[in-house]
């Protein structure tokens, strides 16, 4: 039952994330980087935290991509992630860096999203530290010196929250 519920919430959410690409992707002249009020990713990372799961947005040569990904720590404005090198997402991640992450609790209030660019670590200290914090990652590699592991972040550049009350959309500081 539990993992029906979060089926459709998944589901759910890459619908709604469709939606809102597509309706941003239409109106570009809507929000400009110049009117964005900076915020700090740190005065959302309690959402991440408490919302682990989420759904990673990015390309595939041509086409758009969706996964799930399991949030790992947010450091300034970077937040952390784990997956393996022999996944397709690694590949894509390496030739398209620009991505979307959306997160949200289930009354979907907010919903989170993270737009930026991918950076691959190498710094053993931060591997350690996404792995640790990732139940799924932890369980799956073991320790940072599974050769599958990457750990890698989004280099956020611009956070965007929606709840019924309309978006909100900031510069990160």
């Amino acid at each position: 039952m539990n993992n029906g519920k979060n089926l459709r919430k998944m589901t759910g959410c890459v619908l709604f994330f469709g939606l809102l690409l597509f309706s941003c992707a239409t109106k570009p002249e809507v929000i400009t980087e110049k009117s964005l009020e900076s915020k700090s990713l740190s005065e959302f990372s309690h959402i991440l935290e408490e919302y682990r799961n989420g759904i990673l947005a990015n390309r595939n040569g041509e086409k758009l991509r969706t996964q799930i990904m399991t949030f790992s720590f947010v450091e300034g404005n970077r937040a952390y992630f784990c997956t393996t090198n022999d996944k397709p997402v690694y590949a894509q991640l390496v030739a398209f860096p620009y991505v979307s992450y959306c997160t949200f609790p289930e009354d979907w209030e907010p919903v989170l999203s993270l737009n930026g660019k991918v950076v691959f670590i190498e710094d053993r200290a931060l591997k350690e530290r996404a792995l640790e914090s990732n139940y799924y990652a932890k369980r799956n590699f073991g320790n940072i010196d599974n050769p599958l592991l990457v750990v890698f972040c989004i280099d956020v550049l611009e956070i965007e929250t929606y709840d019924f009350s309309g978006v909100n959309v900031y510069s990160a500081k």
